[in-house]
């Protein structure tokens, strides 16, 4: 049976959170590698890497599932610099997951470094994108560069992350400033 994004948003939408990790990553581990899937996993194993703390995310879990959560987001991470280095997307989403949590991914400031690489990168691709811009300026937030990028990505927000599932839901909330 194949997996389709809607049938992660409704396990996501339910809080089944493990529910939605597992049959993502079995997706993965068939091959089923594209940047949706790439992106949908990395944020799940990152999500709940994030949130380990907290019960109501994670209930369920034990040290097996986390030690198998950190090595995913490892792992989709690493691959999905090498197969998506140049796909904006990617470089948003891991740029700001990596840049906000280094210590998530490994060595603080080598991977700091990294996702603010990636966020460079992606405003070097689309310096006209709005979410990109304010989220590359979000180091500078009180500039007025800042200011007008947050306006100008209010707009755009609900179309980029238009679905149901937890990593729309998390960026519609987080970005809408």
């Amino acid at each position: 049976m194949m997996l389709d994004g809607d049938q992660i948003n409704e396990f996501e939408t339910a809080k089944n959170y493990q529910e939605a990790f597992l049959s993502t990553k079995r997706e993965w581990d068939k091959g089923k590698r594209d940047l949706s899937i790439c992106l949908n996993l990395g944020f799940l194993s990152w999500y709940l890497s994030v949130e380990s703390g907290n019960t109501f995310v994670t209930q369920g879990l034990n040290e097996n599932d986390y030690e198998m959560i950190e090595l995913t987001l490892n792992e989709v991470t690493e691959e999905g610099i090498h197969n998506f280095s140049t796909e904006t997307q990617f470089l948003l989403i891991f740029g700001y997951m990596i840049t906000l949590f280094p210590h998530h991914f490994g060595d603080y400031e080598h991977w700091e470094s990294i996702g603010k690489n990636m966020l460079s990168k992606a405003y070097e691709l689309e310096p006209s994108d709005p979410i990109i811009e304010m989220v590359f300026l979000a180091d500078s937030m009180r500039s007025e560069g800042y200011k007008n990028a947050c306006l100008r990505a209010k707009e755009h927000i609900k179309d980029r992350f238009k679905n149901k599932g937890l990593m729309d839901k998390y960026f519609q909330d987080v970005f809408d400033r």
